[in-house]
């Protein structure tokens, strides 16, 4: 790239409209420049710098936030898509001079241009950790209904040189970027768009086949690219209960091993960063919005997160997962019950109730209570409760590595509940009703680490905050209940939540469950009564710092009611890759914008429903089938009488160079959105892919299906490029 160079011009006399020409409607093709800006509208023909990336050309040219654009010679600049056409036509290497007004002065500043892998740096720095531990992705899975009448819709319709040309855009627009962390499902998905439906429906046989926590961890480290090696035999180093303390001093001795390339003042550093780091992803979802040194800490707390041995941290969580096996559970129970009471003086403080053993080991305290009510309000590194209605106070700082809870109707309450964060957490409550209310990152949650939560039988309630109920960063938050009517509600990225190089999994094998995560953080659109979700399903990365991961919503079967806001119910955001999978079921989905298989920027989200009588209903746009901007959205309903309700862009649409499917597979469906329905809408979010947008709905059955847009019994093609089909 050419060196930057750096030139202010104060100049005081006023900006004369006739000094520069209006920027012409067809300009050199985009060669993706960018300088690192984000912009905002002051007026119906003014713009300003909202915000300056750190260490961007525009940083170095000493661009501020405030500034107001008035000019890139020799043309007049007055909104955001005028700016951003503008630069982009511009080469990575080049360098332009922007007029602006600061306060009441007016400057001329020269200032590099760069490409989008060069700002996004971050996202280029591999490390030792990424590239040696991945493991091929599996592409040997069988073809789904959608995709084969996807394919003969595009050939029927002549459709395959604008396929092909898209399919190239998005594998073009993918390789701009760096590859650090981005997970092979994604890049499998953007290089082969219509093989969505194929890796969502492998993800949910791959987690639907396995029957032991064991087998979920094994799986979710085979889709994070990770090669774990064959599980040690666990040694037995304490005379009392071996069977209980070498399991969790091997899970300890490899959560060190994955911390080994960190100093013990860099670890502390690691693990102090992340709330911080996720309360400011929470608070805007992104990571730069504060001043440069709170960003300069987050960009070294990923920094140190990237070196971290994902492989060791889930064979430690393996080697933990031991004790979740059925069988060593009946062992351990009729072990257990055979303990003689422990005096109360030999108990730490924070405790009631009757116990069978406790003691200070090398990881910390075990406690063992009897069949009665219980009280946990102490630092505890492992607990097991042969049952009673119990309460779990989590209060103290140090996370309780193990709880075996055998029967009751138990309480689990504050932070730090089935927890990851730097560590492995596992908690397995094996019978009765439970409440479980944690807060921020709880109840299945990782960052760097393994957080388990399996509830084997009950009607349980789940309360989190933001960042919970089967959400990764870094590692697995694997949140699976059994069998019961159930109750999720949550405030933000959560419910089967993926961030960077995370599997977050929400597996819920029977019940009539409610899911909610809509209501508690009001919408970044700024549209009135409207909340933001990003759960049910949501894969998301860091926007410029680091890719997605994958996150799955797995329903095995039940009638279930999903209320989700924006960007919720298996949707993929900035290369990630989220799915909401249902077996079977009556369901009932409401969601906002982004919703039901829908996906932005580099992603893909996915919605499979394989049976029932299902209601979908979105609101706003982009749902249903959607994607924008580089992205696919998919949603794929293989039987039952379905109503869809939508608005805009929905039900197999697509913008900005995306992709969107919706297929029905049979039963009598009823189709009302206002704009949508097989669309292929404007390509001018980013110019010069030279490619179309492909919408497809597809419905294979049903004589009578009702349409707002189209007609029953029919083919078309429209421009942009739109499918519909209807048999």
């Amino acid at each position: 790239m050419k060196t930057v160079l750096l030139a202010a011009l104060l100049l005081t006399a006023p900006i004369k409209a006739q000094e520069y020409r209006e920027l012409p409607a067809e300009l050199p093709t985009s060669r993706y420049g960018v300088i690192g800006v984000r912009l905002e509208a002051i007026g119906p023909d003014s713009v300003a710098i909202a915000k300056v990336r750190l260490h961007s050309p525009a940083h170095r040219a000493g661009l501020r936030q405030g500034d107001r654009i008035v000019a890139i010679p020799p043309y007049r600049i007055r909104t955001q898509t005028e700016l951003s056409r503008y630069i982009q036509s511009y080469a990575p290497g080049d360098t332009l001079t922007l007029v602006l007004r600061r306060n009441d002065q007016r400057l001329h500043i020269t200032c590099g241009v760069t490409d989008v892998k060069n700002l996004y740096y971050l996202m280029d720095e591999e490390t030792a950790q990424t590239p040696a531990n991945r493991v091929q992705f599996p592409r040997a899975r069988a073809r789904p209904a959608a995709e084969t009448a996807a394919r003969a819709l595009i050939d029927r319709h002549d459709a395959t040189a604008a396929f092909d040309s898209l399919r190239r855009a998005l594998v073009a627009d993918a390789d701009r970027y760096g590859r650090d962390g981005r997970l092979q499902a994604v890049d499998q998905v953007l290089r082969n768009p219509l093989q969505t439906g194929r890796i969502a429906h492998g993800l949910i046989d791959d987690f639907n086949t396995g029957t032991t926590l064991a087998d979920h961890l094994k799986t979710a480290a085979r889709h994070l690219d990770l090669t774990l090696p064959p599980l040690a035999p666990t040694a037995n180093d304490h005379p009392v209960l071996p069977s209980i303390l070498g399991p969790i001093a091997a899970a300890f001795r490899s959560t060190d091993r994955a911390f080994a390339d960190l100093t013990t003042t860099e670890r502390t550093e690691l693990v102090s960063g992340i709330p911080a780091l996720l309360a400011r992803f929470g608070d805007t979802g992104l990571l730069d919005e504060g001043d440069s040194t709170e960003t300069t800490g987050h960009i070294r707390t990923l920094r140190q997160a990237k070196r971290v041995d994902l492989s060791a941290l889930f064979t430690g969580a393996l080697h933990l997962a031991r004790l979740a096996d059925p069988d060593t559970l009946k062992t351990l129970r009729r072990a257990l019950q055979n303990l003689s009471p422990v005096s109360n003086d030999s108990l730490p403080p924070g405790l009631t109730g009757n116990f069978l053993f406790a003691a200070q080991t090398a990881q910390g305290w075990l406690l063992i209570g009897d069949k009665g009510p219980n009280f946990y309000g102490s630092d505890a590194t492992a607990i097991i409760d042969l049952g009673g209605d119990d309460i779990y106070l989590h209060s103290h700082p140090t996370p309780t590595a193990l709880i075996i809870d055998y029967d009751g109707d138990d309480r689990y309450l504050g932070g730090g509940i089935a927890t990851g964060i730097g560590n492995i957490g596992l908690l397995v409550d094996l019978a009765g009703n439970d409440l479980y209310q944690g807060g921020d990152r709880a109840l299945g949650t990782a960052f760097c680490g393994i957080g388990m939560l399996w509830d084997r039988r009950g009607d349980d309630h789940y309360f989190s905050a933001q960042v919970g109920q089967g959400a990764a960063f870094f590692g697995a938050g694997l949140l699976v209940d059994s069998e019961g009517d159930d109750l999720y509600s949550a405030a933000l990225y959560a419910q089967g939540f993926g961030g960077m190089r995370g599997l977050g999994l929400l597996y819920d094998r029977d019940g009539d469950d409610r899911y909610l995560i809509d209501g508690h953080i009001p919408s970044s659109y700024g549209t009135p009564d409207t909340y933001a979700g990003w759960g049910q399903g949501v894969g998301c990365g860091f926007r410029g710092y680091g890719s997605g991961g994958i996150g799955l919503l797995i329903d095995g079967d039940g009638a279930d009611y999903y209320q989700g806001g924006d960007f919720a119910q298996g949707v993929g955001y900035f290369f990630g890759l989220g799915v909401l999978g249902d077996l079977r079921g009556d369901d009932h989905y409401r969601g906002s914008r982004y919703a039901q298989g829908a996906a932005a920027h580099q992603a893909a989200g996915a919605l499979i429903e394989r049976a029932g009588n299902d209601r979908y209903e979105t609101k706003i746009a982009a749902a249903q089938g959607a994607g924008w901007d580089a992205a696919i959205g998919y949603l794929a309903d293989l039987m039952g009488d379905d109503p869809y309700e939508a608005q805009h862009l929905s039900q197999g649409a697509a913008a900005m160079n995306g992709l969107g499917l919706l297929y029905d597979g049979d039963g009598v469906d009823y189709y009302q959105t206002l704009t949508g329905q097989g669309q292929g809408s404007s390509t001018t979010y980013w110019g010069g892919r030279d490619a179309p947008n492909m919408g497809l709905l597809i419905d294979d059955g049903g004589d009578t299906d009702i349409y707002s847009l189209r007609k029953n019994q029919a083919d078309a093609r429209d421009a942009g490029i739109g499918l519909f089909a209807d048999r």
